[in-house]
């Protein structure tokens, strides 16, 4: 029987707080992100019913083709990208070589070609969104993965994903500005898409060069094991805090998609307010990086459960009013809009800063330390259920009498029957609350707190000091 007195519970040793260069640089690799991903989501659907001709029915297989393929890809590049090892560490290599690949795809989403035939127009954009996604699937996942590798201090994790989130906010605010002002700015419609996609194509190239040049990842030496997607799949799903956190990304991110794609429609059918969508929409993007410190104030001080729940509270009651709200009540529109960006900003900064824990949680129960493949399968999840949310709204359109213009050089001529314009409100009020609500629910019920991830961390350190002895 070992009569010595057990040894003393090991203390994290501390950690060297990030540089602000290292926050900086980290967070302007999220803008190429999310301006691409910001003009998707408001226009594409629109562009491609109004500006290409595609009528909602071959728009939706163009959606879910391309959405489906956006999910099954992220995991397999997460579990790919766990298991890199190079020079350069096990993400970097990503931006160097996805770069280029990522601005240029998404250039060619916006060029209308020249074919008469529906089914060959929805070909072309099934196959280069396809494309898109790939490359930015390539690029996205590693840098998503990064989080853990540069900190695994809980605080300043949350800090680190403030940055992001002030460029991703930054970003989307530029990009969804100007995409609607210079198209009010040209006659030929898609010239005028088009040249706004070549500009931001070659903007987010440079932010993964910076990140190659400038990051260096703290934790790359970390275990791995061999590969089998089944069995990386359900290593995940036993993860508890795993499947709440895989909820309330996608819950969170799935409202911001359905909103994002209906949102012009809204404003141009329903407010007949189509010259202030680039003033709109820029109001939403500047409320929302004007709340981020104070999600991340209230995350600090009162939890990431009890802030989420409070902030998409404001964004619920939001959407429940623009399903009420009459034509010609332009002020409340921007009160309401100004209202939204707590919600918003809760829905950038908390879920992206949970999964970090969730993945320190698996670590603690499997021994390996796998950042890329749980982003990859909650991402699958997220972007699987927005594809088939975003066909159906493209069904829905269609079943609801929705009509194309004849010429894209004014498609807001067209006149929408109340029965689509019925749908519009539905989609973009009741249906996306409703989503909203179940992220609160599972948000409230998430397990690992501020305390229970000190536990996690204090637990993770004794094994690895165990390891090295």
């Amino acid at each position: 029987m070992n009569n010595e007195n057990p040894s003393p519970t090991p203390q994290i040793p501390a950690e060297k707080p990030l540089t602000r260069r290292t926050k900086v640089v980290f967070g302007l690799g999220d803008w190429g992100n999310s301006s691409l991903s910001t003009i998707f989501g408001f226009f594409f659907a629109f562009f491609l019913n109004n500006i290409a001709g595609l009528t909602p029915l071959f728009a939706a297989p163009v959606l879910l083709a391309g959405g489906i393929w956006d999910a099954i890809n992220d995991p397999l590049i997460g579990v790919f990208a766990d298991r890199v090892r190079t020079r350069w560490g096990r993400r970097r290599p990503f931006f160097l070589i996805g770069a280029i690949p990522f601005g240029l795809s998404f250039i060619l989403l916006w060029w209308v070609p020249p074919f008469e035939s529906q089914a060959a127009l929805c070909l072309y954009y099934s196959l280069v969104y396809i494309l898109f996604d790939t490359a930015y699937t390539f690029v996205s996942v590693p840098y998503s993965a990064l989080t853990p590798e540069l900190s695994s201090d809980y605080n300043e994790r949350t800090s680190l994903n403030g940055y992001r989130m002030v460029v991703s906010v930054i970003a989307g605010l530029v990009a969804a500005v100007a995409m609607p002002f210079f198209v009010e700015q040209f006659v030929d419609k898609q010239a005028a898409y088009l040249s706004v996609a070549v500009v931001f194509g070659i903007l987010a190239i440079v932010p993964y060069f910076l990140l190659f040049f400038f990051i260096r990842e703290k934790f790359q030496n970390t275990k791995s094991d061999t590969f089998n997607f089944l069995r990386e799949f359900q290593l995940s799903w036993k993860n508890k805090p795993f499947r709440y956190a895989a909820g309330i990304f996608t819950t969170a991110w799935v409202s911001v998609s359905l909103v994002g794609a209906l949102f012009q429609y809204y404003l141009t059918f329903w407010l007949h307010i189509p010259s202030q969508v680039d003033v709109i929409l820029g109001l939403l993007m500047i409320s929302t990086l004007a709340f981020i410190p104070l999600i991340v104030y209230l995350s600090k001080k009162l939890g990431k459960q009890t802030a989420y729940v409070l902030s998409l509270s404001a964004w619920v009651l939001v959407m429940l009013s623009l399903f009420f709200l009459p034509p010609g009540f332009t002020p409340v529109i921007y009160f309401l809009i100004a209202a939204a960006g707590i919600g918003v900003a809760a829905a950038h900064v908390i879920p992206a800063s949970i999964i970090p824990d969730v993945i320190d949680q698996d670590e603690l129960n499997t021994g390996f330390h796998r950042e890329a493949t749980h982003y990859g399968f909650i991402v699958f999840l997220q972007k699987s259920t927005s594809a088939a949310l975003l066909a159906l709204m493209q069904i829905v359109l269609s079943l609801s009498g929705y009509r194309i213009p004849t010429d894209p050089s004014y498609p807001l001529a067209v006149l929408q029957p109340d029965s689509a314009l019925w749908a519009i409100r539905a989609m973009i009020g009741p249906a996306c609350a409703l989503l909203l609500i179940l992220s609160m629910i599972l948000a409230y019920k998430y397990p690992i707190t501020r305390e229970r991830h000190a536990e996690i961390r204090q637990e993770i350190e004794r094994r690895r000091l165990e390891e090295t002895e």
